[in-house]
């Protein structure tokens, strides 16, 4: 039989915390690196993570590349100026009788010659130009409504990353609280069938279970591992010392909301939900390359005004200078392009077709997602109320047990099956707690409201 060692404990979080206060599409802070000294707190993480966040740098460039779409569109209906410079050495040579009936001669020419011109191009109608600049303006709109979204998405990421560190340790101190009572199980089994007063079978159940139990530990170990590094991966500092990282005050207070209708809530997500504009402005991108293309059935009027000189242009023109100006209106007009228009135009109707489809889904998902978040805040309270009550009631049972101890009534085996149930109680109470806090945010990004100082409401309840 292999022997046993006896676990050892898991010792809690604790530290001290500071923060600065920042702004909500400001991505330029100061970054504070951790230092040994002190405690990471949660707003301190989201300050790292807006300076090394991969996703969070990749969606800033994505949305500065996405706004020069209003530059883009907008050069579509502005004037074009062009110039051009050519400078050439010419040979030539030119055949032909001097006077009718005379003799065939040549003539050799050796000449150089230039021509310049600047050129304004002004369009008066032209319907793919006005729809290539609203469809700018939409692109653009869409890129900063994806960034909202992105934004807000980084303080969720931050938050859940942060509470599943915190997490993942609660879970492990359960699992050793677990294993610590199959461990004196075990050896009081192992007690009494030595003594003759249990039998084989119920030793070996009781090692099986503390086997299991112990497995389970490595499991929680393993757990508190990845979402260290998963962690690690958002703020972009190593976390080492996950002792370092500030927990759950145990004062928590319930979160304001500024409506309790869930009718509110979905009047401000239809409304706001950056999400949901997104998809908007994706319907309009998709709606005016549908005219892009159908535009190629007009005519396009430009306003067309030039400057032109030119030196010695041909052998007749040798050492002559010729200036030309000349203002007037241009007219092109499509007749036959083979059926390419009509098969561009028809695709093009196509995707808005799919993007008004798309913008139907992401409503019905932007709805349901914010019931569940509204329904699990509002039903939140209620856990963590009802959950405090059987903590403090689990609290007195080990208490009582250790009494009953000390006067002979109960075995250390029975005060370690109540701190069992109290660690228990107790990591359920943590994960309620944070899945409250999670959903709040959630709730108000889904609102279109979330800024930073909901997040900062969040980041004072993990203040030690």
């Amino acid at each position: 039989m292999m022997a046993l060692k006896n676990p050892s404990p898991v010792f809690p979080f604790r530290g001290t915390l500071f923060r600065l206060a920042i702004t909500l599409f400001t991505g330029l802070t100061t970054g504070l690196a951790m230092s040994p000294a002190f405690a990471l707190d949660l707003m301190q993480s989201y300050e790292l993570a807006l300076k090394n966040d991969p996703v969070y740098r990749s969606a800033s460039k994505d949305y500065e590349a996405g706004m020069e779409n209003n530059g883009i569109g907008r050069a579509a209906v502005l004037p074009k100026i062009a110039a051009q410079y050519n400078q050439s050495a010419n040979r030539a040579t030119q055949w032909g009788a001097q006077y009718t009936g005379g003799p065939q001669t040549s003539t050799n020419w050796s000449y150089p010659s230039n021509y310049s011109y600047v050129q304004l191009t002004q369009p008066i109608f032209s319907l793919e130009a006005f729809a290539r600049w609203r469809q700018g303006v939409a692109q653009a709109d869409f890129s900063q409504s994806k960034f909202i979204f992105n934004t807000q998405d980084l303080l969720i990421r931050v938050l859940q990353a942060y509470t599943d560190l915190l997490f993942s340790q609660d879970q492990l101190q359960f699992q050793v609280a677990e294993r610590d009572a199959f461990f004196e199980q075990y050896k009081a089994a192992k007690k009494l069938n030595q003594g003759g007063e249990a039998s084989i079978t119920d030793m070996l159940e009781a090692e099986a279970a503390y086997q299991v139990a112990d497995a389970k530990v490595v499991d929680a170990k393993d757990a508190v591992e990845n979402a260290r590094r998963k962690f690690v991966s958002i703020i972009g500092e190593p976390v080492e010392d996950i002792t370092k990282v500030n927990k759950l005050s145990g004062n928590f207070r319930y979160l304001n909301m500024p409506t309790i209708r869930f009718e509110d809530w979905k009047d401000k997500a239809l409304a706001s939900n950056a999400e949901l504009k997104a998809a908007a402005n994706n319907m309009e991108i998709a709606k005016q390359e549908y005219r892009k293309n159908h535009a190629g059935h007009y005519p396009v009027v430009n306003l067309v005004g030039a400057l032109t000189t030119q030196q010695s242009n041909t052998v007749t023109s040798i050492n002559n200078t010729t200036n030309q100006s000349y203002l007037g209106v241009q007219v092109s007009l499509p007749i036959f392009s083979g059926g390419e228009i009509n098969a561009r135009s028809s695709q093009a109707y196509a995707n808005y077709e799919k993007a008004q489809a798309d913008y139907e889904v992401t409503k019905d998902k932007v709805v349901t997602e914010l019931r569940k978040q509204f329904d699990l805040v509002v039903s939140g309270k209620q856990k963590v109320q009802a959950l405090s009550t059987a903590q403090e009631s689990a609290t007195q049972l080990v208490k009582s047990m250790r009494k009953s101890v000390l006067a002979g009534e109960r075995i250390n085996v029975d005060v370690l099956l109540a701190e069992k149930g109290l660690f228990n109680t107790r990591r359920d109470l943590a994960q309620t707690k944070y899945n409250y806090l999670v959903a709040y945010l959630k709730l108000n990004q889904l609102g279109g409201s979330l800024e930073v100082d909901d997040f900062e409401k969040v980041a004072i309840y993990f203040k030690n």
